[in-house]
């Protein structure tokens, strides 16, 4: 451990030890102390004690509360089944986390080698837009699961929505070009965004945005391809909620 992190712990311990701070605070500080064995990673922890102390909630309530079984009228309960093979046609293999419920924790699926590509500040504002996300990911979570029921998809779907976003803005994928950052950033701005509006991207529709942004087709294709690669659970899940609300349309609870 370095010599920073080891100041830092040092603050969280003094946090933790003081009664005269609020209860929820000091939960927090332990919690963050306590996952760092976990993630191992100094980053992580700033950004999770930079959070904490700008009033972010940095520690989430687990998702899955009624057991494997559930309540059976739930809708992912009622159409369960057709949910599995939509899961299964997509490819998708959920962690244990997903099945338990667990809150969403987007360095845990994070790739180390997209951090060494970062420096310093860079890998902190990634951490920070991290636990940012980590926020609205379990917030997102928490509704579906009112809404629909749990289900593992939705959690392993935002989780990578949510850290594909966080990269995609932190992290450029376009090589070093004479027209500047300013252009690399933009350039990598409306290839997301291409995707993001279209997920299935035909070539000829990435051709148009090629001809846009005018930046080197290589790299563009290897942003679309590590994208599409760390999406498939999220489209599965987008199409799992789009069925969902389909057949609640057409067979409502007080009709079943």
């Amino acid at each position: 451990m370095d010599c920073f992190s080891r100041t830092i712990f040092m603050f969280l311990d003094a946090t933790i030890g003081n009664a005269g701070l609020p209860l929820e605070l000091r939960e927090q500080a332990a919690y963050i102390s306590a996952s760092f064995a976990s993630h191992n990673n100094s980053y992580r922890l700033m950004a999770q004690v930079s959070a904490l102390f700008n009033g972010s909630n940095v520690l989430h309530s687990s998702h899955r509360v009624g057991g494997i079984n559930g309540d059976v009228l739930l809708p992912v309960r009622r159409h369960g089944p057709i949910l599995q093979a939509i899961v299964n046609d997509h490819r998708v293999a959920p962690t244990a986390a997903d099945f338990e419920g667990r809150p969403i924790e987007l360095v845990s699926i994070l790739d180390p080698a997209i951090q060494t590509t970062l420096e310093g500040a860079k890998v902190f504002k990634l951490h920070q837009a991290l636990v940012v996300m980590e926020k609205t990911a379990n917030e997102d979570l928490a509704r579906y699961t009112r809404q629909y029921g749990y289900h593992h998809i939705f959690r392993a779907g935002l989780n990578q929505y949510y850290m594909t976003k966080a990269v995609a803005e932190k992290v450029n994928f376009l090589r070093q070009d004479p027209r500047g950052d300013a252009f690399r950033v933009q350039s990598q701005k409306i290839c997301y965004e291409a995707m993001e509006r279209h997920p299935n991207l035909n070539d000829a529709e990435k051709g148009i945005v090629l001809q846009i942004t005018n930046c080197v087709p290589e790299d563009a294709h290897r942003f679309w391809n590590w994208l599409a690669r760390n999406r498939a659970s999220y489209r599965a899940m987008k199409a799992c909620i789009s069925l969902l609300d389909r057949l609640q349309c057409k067979w409502p609870l007080n009709a079943a």
